[in-house]
């Protein structure tokens, strides 16, 4: 009888000790899917602003941050998704199935980035051989602001970048965001300062 109650006092305990680590890679998960909605919101929306203010400021460096955006808002998307799928029960179609999903998504977030970043080329070319007047206030207005975005979203993705690979993924984007949030801030100065406007193409 003791034997028999020991036994079963095991296999009580054993789901509530499962539970624990399953619990807290649960929790993990949605503070990531929670973070990764809050900074694809925040990006995405900016991203649109940064687009208008772009074409008002007729900044290039603002269109090619925007353009770099639209990107991470693909990455950021995508990484919502591999959490989510994360969840589901796993069977070897279903994994091979992501995989191709995954490749593929990469591979048209890359595609689109490389066919943006032509386009933005070529027009800083067109504005090398003639410069164009720029609203260097307005440009680092929005330069400033995406800063502000991009730094919040970083800060937010980093606290949790050590414990998914995919937001590590999307943390690296945002980063990329930043610097070039930095460029735009750089160039709108020097425009304002000197009004030397090739600097906008240049960082571009």
């Amino acid at each position: 009888m003791a034997a028999s109650t020991n036994d079963h006092d095991h296999h009580d305990h054993g789901p509530d000790h499962d539970h624990g680590p399953g619990g807290l890679g649960g929790h993990v998960r949605e503070a990531s899917r929670r973070s990764l909605v809050i900074v694809l919101v925040l990006t995405g929306t900016f991203m649109v602003a940064e687009l208008v203010g772009g074409l008002l400021a007729n900044s290039l460096a603002l269109l090619a941050d925007a353009a770099h955006m639209l990107t991470d808002v693909g990455a950021l998307a995508l990484s919502l998704f591999a959490l989510w799928f994360a969840q589901r029960p796993a069977t070897p179609e279903k994994t091979y199935g992501y995989l191709r999903m995954e490749i593929l998504a990469a591979l048209l977030n890359g595609a689109t980035l490389i066919v943006l970043s032509f386009f933005i080329f070529l027009e800083a070319w067109e504005r090398l051989r003639e410069p164009v007047e720029i609203r260097g206030g307005l440009m680092l207005g929005v330069a400033a602001g995406g800063l502000v975005v991009n730094v919040i979203a970083a800060i937010m993705l980093h606290r949790s970048a050590g414990e998914s690979l995919n937001v590590r993924g999307a943390y690296l984007h945002v980063l990329g965001d930043l610097l070039g949030s930095v460029g735009a801030i750089a160039a709108a100065a020097v425009i304002l300062i000197t009004g030397w406007t090739l600097a906008d193409p240049l960082i571009s």
